[in-house]
C-alpha cells in the first residue's frame, strides 16, 4: 500500500513517539482465534486492530524482518507485507517492483534469482545499525509475524506478470496450514484474488481500493472478495455502515498523524494501519 512520509524531522518525532508503547499483542481483544478473526467484523469489540504498514516502517528498514520484529514488539495485531516473484519462481518480500530504492542492488527483481537477492543489504540504506538486513521470502515473513499476529500478504503483481504466482503462493500455503488462519491475502486486482480463492477456497481475501469502497460492492460480490482495505481519505462514516450491514470488515489505510487516525476512529473500522503502529496503540490506550 502507498504510504505518505513526513519529513526527516517530523519522522523523528514519531519514532520517538512510536517506541513509548510496547505490549504483548498475542489474543489482545479476543483478536487471535483458531478462525481468522481479521475479515469477520464483530462489533463486540472494544476497539479497532492494530495494522503495522510494512512493519514498523517509521522506524525500522520497511519490509525487514527487524521492521516485522519491532512492529510486533509495539503492539501490532497485524503486520502488512508486499510480495513479488523472482526469475526462479521465489516469492519475496519487498514494495518496489526494483532493487534500487531499498536495497544495494539494482534492476528488476523479476529477473533476478533468489540467491542473487540473498546476497543484497536491505537495511543500511534506513541506518547504519540496520546494515546487513536481508529480504525475506513469504515463508520467512509469515513465520516471524504470524505466531503473534495476522500477516496482511500485499500481492503486487499476478499471472499476467509472474507465471503461476497466485498457484505458488498458494502452494506455500498448503505447506504451513497453520498459517492460513493467520493470513490474508490482498490485491488492488479482485481477478487475482479471485484466482487465488479458485485454487484454494479456504485462503482469505481483502479487496485495496483508492476510491471510495462502497463503489466496488458488485466487484466484491463477483469475485469472492471477503474484505475491504480503502484508502482512508475516500473512508466516510456512512461507507464503514454500508460495508459492515454487507457482511465485509473494513480497514483503512495508512494514517501516520494523529488527528487523522481519530478521525477514523469515529467511523469505527475493523483496523487502524499506520508506519507507527505503537503510536496507534498508545492512542487507542487514551481513547
Amino acid at each position: 500500500m502507498p504510504a505518505q512520509r513526513s519529513n526527516g524531522e517530523a519522522l523523528s518525532m514519531m519514532s520517538f513517539l512510536d517506541c513509548t508503547v510496547i505490549v504483548p499483542n498475542l489474543q489482545r481483544q479476543g483478536h487471535m482465534t483458531s478462525e481468522n478473526g481479521f475479515i469477520i467484523h464483530r462489533p463486540e469489540r472494544l476497539e479497532p486492530m492494530v495494522v503495522a504498514h510494512r512493519g514498523a516502517s517509521g522506524s525500522a528498514p520497511e519490509n525487514t524482518a527487524a521492521s516485522f520484529s519491532l512492529a510486533l514488539e509495539r503492539g501490532a495485531d497485524a503486520v502488512e507485507f508486499d510480495i513479488h516473484q523472482t526469475a526462479d519462481g521465489r516469492l519475496v518480500v519487498m514494495h518496489d517492483e526494483t532493487l534500487e530504492r531499498t536495497t544495494d542492488g539494482t534492476g528488476l527483481i523479476v529477473e533476478k534469482k533468489f540467491g542473487e537477492l540473498q546476497t543484497l543489504d536491505a537495511g543500511a540504506w534506513y541506518g547504519p545499525g540496520f546494515a546487513g538486513e536481508r529480504i525475506p521470502s513469504l515463508e520467512e515473513a509469515l513465520s516471524i509475524i504470524t505466531p503473534r499476529a495476522y500477516a496482511l500478504v500485499e500481492i503486487k503483481h499476478g499471472g499476467d506478470i509472474y507465471p503461476e504466482t497466485e498457484g505458488r503462493i498458494a502452494a506455500v500455503m498448503a505447506a504451513h496450514p497453520e498459517w492460513k488462519g493467520r493470513a490474508v491475502f490482498i490485491a488492488f486486482d479482485p481477478g487475482i484474488l479471485q484466482k487465488l480463492r479458485e485454487i484454494d477456497s479456504g485462503l482469505n481475501t481483502g479487496l485495496l481500493t483508492a476510491d471510495p469502497p462502497e463503489e466496488y460492492l458488485d466487484v466484491a460480490e463477483e469475485f469472492g472478495i471477503q474484505s475491504f482495505f480503502p484508502r482512508w481519505e475516500k473512508l466516510k462514516d456512512e461507507s464503514v455502515k454500508l460495508l459492515h450491514g454487507s457482511g465485509y470488515t473494513v480497514h483503512p489505510w495508512v494514517m501516520d498523524r494523529e488527528e487523522d487516525v481519530k478521525k477514523v476512529l469515529a467511523m469505527k473500522p475493523d483496523s487502524i494501519s499506520s508506519n507507527y503502529p505503537g503510536m496507534l496503540r498508545r492512542l487507542l490506550r487514551q481513547d
